[in-house]
């Protein structure tokens, strides 16, 4: 009976998060293949929810405890992922074109499902306890093969001349870890305001930062590889 229990508990908040899934990926994608103008608007208004959040957590810690430096550090550091993913996500509509667009947000979702699907079913060790203890080894690497798997099939898909299949690959799969690095960095910040979610808006999900903080640390690094690079 325990071990009935067990089982069902660890996947409880599954039909919640596939139901917000959809409805967020309707959302989404009706957003990307309106116009820039309605993706732009989306992205303002996850920016927007995103900073409420900011502030809600700040506020949280503040009455527990107090902020020190080191918190409005982290506060402000998350800021600036926050706004630059933004902007990233935005040029990307505007210069990078509907295709790719689509392959960097399936890129977040591919990445999250699969960590999410063969973390719950496998286990194991944790990637990084301290900051994330959910988060396992077996998740991390079913998430880089859900972007490997994903790259070679949609590499034909990509504009003419675009980058060899093997580069899109190994590349796929970099952001793919880039992405985990950001969903954990939103986790750790989590951690040290003291509270759970950033909010709860989104049912099975939590909050805007909680869904999208991979999107918006992929969006960030675009951002500032295309002022490095141009």
């Amino acid at each position: 009976m325990t071990s009935k229990t067990s089982k069902t508990g660890k996947w409880r908040d599954l039909m919640p998060r596939l139901l917000s899934a959809v409805v967020m990926v309707a959302v989404g994608l009706g957003a990307v293949l309106s116009s820039h103008l309605a993706f732009t608007t989306l992205v303002v208004v996850v920016g927007c929810v995103g900073l409420w959040e900011l502030w809600r957590m700040r506020q949280v810690k503040l009455a527990a405890s107090g902020l020190n430096t080191a918190d409005s550090l982290n506060l402000a550091a998350y800021l600036a992922v926050l706004v630059l993913g933004c902007l990233g996500l935005v040029t990307l509509s505007s210069e990078g074109g509907r295709a790719l667009l689509l392959y960097v947000i399936g890129l977040v979702v591919v990445t999250d499902s699969m960590g999410y699907l063969v973390g719950k079913t496998f286990g194991g060790p944790k990637f990084w306890a301290r900051i994330s203890p959910n988060k396992t080894w077996s998740g991390v690497l079913g998430g880089w093969v859900g972007a490997g798997v994903l790259a070679y099939f949609c590499h034909p898909f990509m504009p003419e001349g675009f980058v060899r299949l093997w580069f899109f690959v190994t590349s796929s799969i970099v952001l793919s870890f880039a992405s985990q690095l950001g969903d954990m960095a939103e986790s750790g910040l989590k951690r040290r305001m003291g509270v759970k979610d950033s909010s709860n808006i989104i049912p099975g999900h939590g909050g805007v930062l909680d869904r999208f903080d991979a999107l918006l640390a992929l969006g960030a690094l675009a951002y500032v590889l295309n002022l490095i690079f141009g």
